[in-house]
C-alpha cells in the first residue's frame, strides 16, 4: 500500500523478483504505471502466480492495459484474478470476453467498482456459454441495469426450452452486489445446478398443467426414464435449496409432474 506509506511497486517487484517459490500476489491502492505492467507480467509468467490482487491501483487507461497484457499471455496459469477499482472499460471488457471464451483455467475474477456497462455485460455473458471453469465473477458497482443484469441471469438459466436450460451455463455465480445476482450455480457441482434448473423449469409447468404438450414429440416408451429423471432432479432440487435456503414453497414433491 504505496499511497499510505507502505513499499513502492519498484520495491515490491524488487523482493517478487528475488522469490521463486511465490504464488499469490496482492498489491492494492498503490500506484502501478505503465512502467510497471512488463515486470507485472514477467512476474506472472515466471512465478506461475495463480492468484493475483491488484485493486484499486490504475489510474483511467491503464487498467485496460494491465487487464489486457495479463490476458494474453500464453499458457496463464493464473486461477484468480482481482482487478477491482481499477477503472476498466469497454476497451478492457472486449479481452475478457475473448479470454473467457477459450480459457480453462480462472476460476475467479474480479470487476467490482469499475465502468463496465450492459454492453460489456452482455459481451462477458455471452463467453460465458462455452465457458466452463470460471466459478465467480465479481461485477458489483459498475454503470450496469437491469438489462446487464438480465444478460448474466439468461445465461446460466434460460428457460424458453429444456434444452436452453440443460445449455446453460451451470458453474458459474455472478455477483453484482453483496449478494449474488440469483441464486443459480451457488452449488460446487455444476451436475446439481444443472438438475435444479430442469427441475425448477418443470415444476412451473406443472403448475400451469403444460407439461404434457411440451413432450408431444416423446415416443411413450421413455416415459419411464423420464419419470425417473424427475425424481433425480427432485433430489438434486432438495440438496442445493437446503443448502442455500431457497424458498421450499416453489418445490413440488418427488414424481409430481403432470403429464
Amino acid at each position: 500500500d504505496g499511497a499510505r506509506g507502505g513499499m513502492s511497486v519498484d520495491a515490491i517487484l524488487d523482493v517478487v523478483e528475488s522469490n521463486k517459490h511465490l504464488r499469490k500476489l496482492v498489491i492494492g491502492r498503490n500506484q502501478i504505471g505503465s512502467q510497471h505492467i512488463e515486470r507485472l507480467c514477467s512476474a506472472v509468467r515466471n512465478h506461475l502466480l495463480v492468484k493475483l490482487d491488484l485493486f484499486d491501483s490504475f489510474e483511467p487507461g491503464i487498467g485496460d492495459e494491465m487487464l489486457a497484457s495479463l490476458l494474453t499471455i500464453d499458457d496463464l496459469k493464473l486461477e484468480k484474478l482481482g482487478m477491482s477499482s481499477n477503472h476498466i472499460t469497454s476497451v478492457g471488457s472486449a479481452v475478457v470476453a475473448d479470454f473467457l471464451a477459450t480459457n480453462t483455467r480462472l476460476k475467479e475474477l474480479d470487476l467490482s467498482e469499475n465502468n463496465l456497462t450492459d454492453s460489456d455485460a452482455e459481451l462477458i455473458a455471452n463467453a460465458l456459454r462455452s465457458n466452463t471453469t470460471l466459478r465467480v465473477l465479481g461485477l458489483f458497482h459498475n454503470n450496469t441495469t437491469d438489462a446487464g443484469d438480465e444478460a448474466l441471469h439468461l445465461v446460466r438459466y434460460d428457460g424458453n426450452s429444456l434444452n436452453a436450460v440443460a445449455d446453460s451455463n451451470h458453474i458459474c455465480s455472478v455477483k453484482v452486489g453483496w449478494t449474488p445476482l440469483d441464486y443459480w450455480n451457488l452449488h460446487k457441482d455444476e451436475q446439481v445446478n444443472r438438475g435444479m434448473k430442469i427441475y425448477h423449469l418443470l415444476s412451473l409447468r406443472n403448475k400451469m398443467m403444460s407439461n404434457a404438450k411440451h413432450f408431444d414429440d416423446i415416443d411413450v416408451k421413455i416415459l419411464p426414464d423420464m419419470l425417473g429423471a424427475v425424481q433425480k432432479y427432485q433430489i438434486d432440487a432438495s440438496v442445493y435449496t437446503d443448502k442455500h435456503y431457497i424458498r421450499h414453497d416453489s418445490r413440488v414433491n418427488p414424481l409430481s409432474i403432470v403429464y
